[in-house]
């Protein structure tokens, strides 16, 4: 068992299965800009770089003209329905609850606004100390896998790299950590194969949010 002070979760895919909700603001601004809809299978591999890169990759497009309005629209409709059916993935909560002595903050690549709402609408608000979304950085801009992120959280929570995990479901997640010095653990059960978490080369992988007790203490 290692010991450490402090855990930093990625939110979707993660923590929280999102998908359903995501998939639906896309369509939305899809439908808006009078576009057919996509399948919420295909919209989760857009997932994980921002929603800068999702509007273009659902829009297939980098044209300014069709992202700006776009994203207004994704934005609109997800801030009205981003619980409609994202949930918690199971042991979560209760895992959460077992480390409650312990540092706990998010580092998402979801925007800031986005991020507080959800762990707060979706009870976590309690256990999560410090939220790190995109636009939390002064520059606005950096996002996972730049270690800018995860060296903010870092700061606000004011612990070591040493101590510290970085608990996320995505290659961004693991590149970020070991960018930054801190120890990184990735999920499958989340928006990437198993193949591909195992070729990110993190610390350790784990297939159940629950084995977290089994590695950390």
């Amino acid at each position: 068992m290692i010991a450490i002070d402090a855990f930093l979760f990625d939110l979707d895919g993660t923590l929280i299965d999102s998908r359903l909700d995501l998939a639906a603001a896309v369509n939305a601004a899809l439908a808006a800009l009078g576009r057919p809809p996509k399948p919420p299978g295909l919209i989760t591999t857009y997932i994980g770089d921002g929603v800068a890169k999702l509007m273009a990759r659902s829009f297939e497009s980098e044209d300014p003209a069709v992202l700006a309005p776009a994203t207004a629209a994704f934005r609109a409709h997800y801030n009205a329905h981003c619980l409609d059916q994202t949930r918690l993935y199971p042991e979560v909560r209760a895992t959460l609850d077992h480390y409650r002595a312990k540092q706990l903050a998010v580092v998402s690549n979801k925007p800031e606004d986005f991020s507080r709402q959800i762990v707060a609408g979706i009870g976590l608000g309690d256990r999560i100390r410090v939220v790190i979304g995109g636009g939390s950085l002064p520059a606005g801009a950096a996002l996972k896998p730049d270690p800018a992120p995860v060296r903010l959280a870092l700061e606000r929570l004011a612990v070591s790299p040493e101590r510290t995990v970085l608990v996320g479901d995505g290659a961004t997640d693991i590149e970020a950590g070991r960018r930054a010095g801190v120890r990184t653990c990735a999920v499958t059960y989340g928006f990437t194969s198993a193949e591909m978490l195992a070729a990110a080369r993190p610390d350790h992988l784990i297939h159940r949010f629950a084995e977290l007790r089994d590695l950390f203490v």
